[in-house]
């Protein structure tokens, strides 16, 4: 009797040893989308190609944080200005439009002189002002200044969505123009300037 029992219990450890060492290939918990190669030397890893995507679609398969995500309208010129002898500048009202996939922030980087006219040796001060209640001086006694970065604010998706799931709704666009003060000094000519301001897109990752 006691020899019976002793081999069954033999049997039933080399049985454990044989099974802990018999998997060669397993799979993670597919939430991961990994799985993990043991003793073997090849496997297989599916590939899907997609071509043409459609950025505006929030289940496109772009990855989080891509610029391939970014979809933005924005208009290609603005203007501001004063009328004779006038110190109010102004200008129409612009309006930059995200129609991406994902939410996207959008900042003012720089505002250059593109080609001058005469304004720097006058005196001439003028913001940004956006719907987002953010003021960006871009031009400082007749000089276009150099911007730190500066956020403009975040714009929803083309679903109107600032994060996945959340509620639509969100507004997708911000608009800007711009404002300030010129004294023309003695001069009575008109003066026209060209500048370049930098726009910066960044989509958010969901």
């Amino acid at each position: 009797m006691k020899k019976f029992l002793t081999g069954v219990v033999l049997f039933s450890g080399v049985l454990g040893f044989t099974a802990g060492v018999s998997a060669t290939e397993t799979t993670d918990d597919p939430s991961t989308g990994l799985k993990t190669v043991i003793d073997q030397n090849d496997t297989t890893v599916e590939v899907e190609g997609t071509l043409g995507i459609d950025n505006t679609d929030p289940t496109a398969p772009i990855d989080e944080g891509d610029k391939k995500w970014v979809n933005v309208t924005v208009p290609m010129k603005t203007i501001f200005y004063s009328v004779g002898s006038s110190g109010s500048v102004s200008s129409p009202t612009y309006t930059v439009k995200n129609n991406s996939g994902r939410p996207v922030t959008v900042s003012a980087e720089r505002f250059t002189t593109k080609s001058a006219g005469g304004i720097t040796a006058t005196d001439l001060d003028l913001d940004l002002k956006t719907s987002t209640a953010v003021t960006v001086p871009v031009i400082t006694d007749g000089n276009s200044g150099v911007l730190t970065t500066t956020s403009l604010g975040e714009l929803a998706n083309s679903e109107g969505r600032l994060v996945n799931a959340g509620p639509t709704g969100q507004s997708q666009e911000l608009t800007f123009n711009y404002d300030g003060n010129f004294t023309a000094g003695s001069s009575q000519a008109t003066i026209t300037e060209t500048y370049d301001l930098s726009l910066k897109f960044v989509p958010i990752k969901w």
